[in-house]
């Protein structure tokens, strides 16, 4: 079979691999399962091999990454390009492959708080918390517009259309997720070719805000007062409170819960109950591990996705 279109034959693709560091306790799989971005576009997770697989942008070109935990304290990231990649290429795939699993985020102060509730200590012994993000803040944001007022079938959808439509293609055909400027289209665009309905207009200026330099990664990730960027993300179009409290949790920042209607069933679930606690019960209950009240509801939340339970329940 010939390759696809845009790909080259195994034997004149250039691959490269390197180690990146971590600090035990240090669980891969609990990082990209914490949430669902490991589902969407252009990322996938092998189970036989336990390898996961995405698309990175580096130096003008697509490129295949894969990664997977070889050790306690390592993983091993596999890249294949085009053309052979200059050592700063490599370096920057590295670091976007930090960036996105969290990996120089100090958690200790919120692990020593969950080594003290019976609910949480195995995300101290585990050392869980380091939620997936992408790359960049916009792909993120892109993403999360994608998932207010849907179901998770339709976020997957309408990632996967805009993927296909813009990103670039890496040797095996994948595509990346597309750059502001390869997202810069009018509202049309969104609602008959992505097909994300009335989102399309915030998708549109998002995309020209990025792309235009009004907004950047800086403007998002530079040290500031958690208030700050609550502000910052609930002027953007499109972000409620649902969207901006996922934001702010992809961006370090846990004050905020982040509540919608999977939270509320789910807080009443493990607390035996009908109905679920009112919002100001729920805050109540989670200010204790500030500022990672968001993270420790999260984490107690989906403890059962990691096999773990949540001993205690949340009352």
């Amino acid at each position: 079979m010939a390759p696809e279109v845009g790909t080259r034959s195994t034997s004149e693709m250039a691959k490269h691999s390197t180690t990146l560091a971590v600090a035990p306790p240090f669980d891969l799989l609990l990082c990209l399962f914490g949430h669902g971005w490991v589902a969407l576009a252009p990322h996938e997770f092998d189970e036989a091999t336990q390898t996961f697989t995405t698309v990175l942008r580096l130096g003008g070109q697509a490129v295949d990454a894969t990664l997977r935990q070889t050790g306690k304290s390592a993983l091993t990231l596999q890249l294949q390009a085009q053309r052979r990649l200059p050592a700063r290429d490599v370096r920057l795939a590295a670091a976007q492959l930090r960036h996105m699993l969290r990996l120089d985020d100090d958690l200790s102060a919120f692990h020593a708080r969950c080594a003290k509730e019976p609910s949480l200590r195995w995300a101290a012994r585990r050392g869980a918390g380091r939620l997936l993000r992408s790359a960049g803040v916009f792909e993120d944001l892109m993403k999360l517009l994608f998932t207010t007022n849907t179901t998770w079938a339709g976020t997957e959808s309408m990632t996967k259309k805009l993927v296909a439509d813009r990103g670039s293609v890496a040797p095996s055909g994948r595509r990346a997720f597309p750059s502001p400027e390869q997202c810069r289209a009018d509202a049309a665009f969104y609602r008959d070719v992505v097909r994300a309905g009335y989102r399309g207009e915030a998708a549109a200026q998002l995309a020209d805000d990025f792309a235009t330099g009004r907004l950047d990664d800086a403007t998002f990730l530079a040290p500031q007062p958690a208030i700050e960027l609550w502000q910052r993300l609930t002027s953007l179009r499109g972000f409620g409170p649902y969207a901006a409290g996922q934001a702010m949790r992809l961006l370090g920042h846990y004050e905020h819960l982040a509540l919608d209607s999977w939270c509320r069933a789910r807080l009443a679930q493990l607390g035996g109950k009908k109905k679920a606690p009112s919002d100001r019960a729920i805050e109540k209950r989670y200010a204790r591990y500030a500022p990672f009240q968001g993270l420790a509801m999260w984490l107690e939340l989906t403890a059962e996705w990691h096999g773990e339970g949540a001993k205690g329940g949340t009352g």
